[in-house]
């Protein structure tokens, strides 16, 4: 038997099944597990085998095993709920609770996990439930039931995952209970890093400075609370011995930003402001820097463009507007700012007030195509007859080629019986469009336009809908 493979042991299990001899084959599947106890499929065969010899704390323990290699197939979950029902509650629903949360059955997952606490007399079961509880609650938006939970266990045992959660929940509403909780949990773990960057990261926001110095960890944190006490020289020695790689670092840029912010050096500043910003373009930080340097210098455009760049990145939209609308009145003939307020106008659904900012730009940039054919589209929509005409006209005093525009501006001259013009145009567009039904039509409409015919039919149409009117 010991010199057998896993495929060999297989065979012969199968031919003891075939015979109904279970315990012989039992044996040839343990036989295959010892070789290899990652293989998935001969734990599943071990597990049914021990279960048809109803040897179930064998096959709790394999389905146990096949679980944590494969935790994402139900299989395991259901054989484990057949075999749990009537032994133990307990893991019955804590089973239960985990296949719904593979299913996705989070909320209905949260009942199991209380039956489960309902279900022993076991501290150590009730905290482990109560932890998948919490962390469940804190998935589904939840925070407050899953900081009750996470309280309850503190009051059982000390735990600093659970210091760290319960701060985490508390981090983003009331920063003081997040101090108090991890107060209280460096003095069960006084030596844990994780404990410390998180007293340090809250410090750091409520602007006690020297405490974040304390409870730093790493350099970067360090450096970070000696600037924000403007203790420069220790600070920039700090950053002088960093490592090279340290260096190549979006903070090491940032931080070296704050140092010449600190020394009033708007130069450097905005050196290594660039320098962050080519690490991480889409943080909101270097426009926030910008606008400080820039408020300092009492450039009133620059401030508000900037802050108006923060608010944006922020997702601010509101603010946003109000900063670039400032950014706007204090240079009303710069295109990037009007550009800016177009995008952000298309952002916020407001047609009017972009199209108000698109005609500024192209009263500055009047070879702006886009533009205007934006602008052409809107007053079509609108019905604004006149603008449409002027923008289409500004479009061909740009490219007098531009067949699509001489086309819409010969329809809208015949629309309006300027047929002298609609003939210009048609003759215009007939010569420099390629070749296509839409210009065989052009060409019925110059003839009849050129002959007089299209007007008599016109001239007949309006005498009939008078007569029709005076009926």
């Amino acid at each position: 038997m010991a010199n057998k493979t896993i495929a060999q042991a297989l065979i012969k299990a199968q031919q003891f099944e075939d015979e109904d001899k279970f315990e012989q084959a039992y044996e040839c599947y343990k036989y295959a597990h010892e070789i290899d106890k990652s293989d998935t499929d001969v734990l599943q065969k071990l597990a049914t085998c021990a279960q048809m010899l109803q040897y179930n704390n064998d096959a709790i323990i394999y389905w146990n095993l096949y679980m944590s290699i494969k935790p994402e197939d139900a299989l395991s979950y259901t054989q484990l709920l057949d075999l749990y029902f009537h032994e133990n509650k307990y893991e019955y629903y804590m089973t239960r609770a985990k296949l719904k949360t593979i299913e996705g059955r989070l909320a209905q997952a949260t009942d199991d996990y209380k039956k489960a606490i309902n279900n022993t007399s076991e501290e150590k079961e009730a905290i482990n439930a109560r932890y998948l509880l919490a962390q469940t609650y804190k998935i589904i938006n939840k925070p407050m039931q899953a900081i009750d939970e996470y309280l309850k266990i503190l009051d059982h045992e000390h735990n600093e995952d659970v210091y760290l959660s319960l701060a985490e929940l508390y981090y983003t509403e009331d920063k003081s209970a997040a101090l108090n909780v991890l107060q209280q949990a460096i003095t069960h773990y006084p030596e844990s890093n994780n404990i410390k960057e998180f007293l340090c990261k809250i410090y750091l926001s409520t602007g006690d400075y020297e405490k974040a110095e304390q409870y730093a960890t790493n350099n970067f944190d360090k450096i970070k609370s000696l600037l924000m006490q403007e203790k420069n020289d220790k600070a920039y020695e700090m950053l002088s011995s960093l490592t090279d790689k340290e260096k190549q670092n979006a903070q090491y840029a940032a931080l070296m930003a704050e140092y010449y912010y600190n020394k009033n050096d708007d130069n450097n500043t905005l050196q290594y402001i660039d320098i962050y910003e080519k690490f991480d373009p889409d943080s909101p930080l270097a426009s926030q820097m910008r606008a400080l340097v820039y408020e300092k210098q009492n450039k009133e455009y620059e401030t508000h463009f900037y802050w108006g760049k923060y608010y944006l990145k922020k997702n601010n939209t509101e603010l946003a507007l109000d900063e670039y609308l400032n950014a706007y009145n204090a240079n009303p003939k710069d295109t990037v700012i009007i550009k800016e307020l177009i995008n952000l106008y298309s952002i916020l659904e407001d047609n009017f007030a972009c199209a108000e900012f698109c005609e500024k730009l192209v009263n500055i940039e009047k070879d702006d195509v886009a533009t205007i054919k934006r602008l052409v589209k809107f007053y079509e929509e609108q019905g604004y007859e006149e603008k449409v005409v002027d923008y289409l006209q500004q479009l061909i005093q740009v490219n007098e080629r531009d067949y699509e525009t001489l086309l819409k501006l010969a329809k809208h001259s015949q629309k309006n019986r300027r047929y002298s013009d609609a003939i210009d145009y048609y003759e215009k567009y007939i010569k420099f469009a390629p070749n296509s039904d839409e210009k065989e039509n052009a060409k019925v409409q110059l003839n009849m336009l050129t002959t007089g015919e299209l007007a008599e039919e016109e001239g007949i149409l309006d005498k009939i809908i008078k007569l029709f009117a005076k009926k």
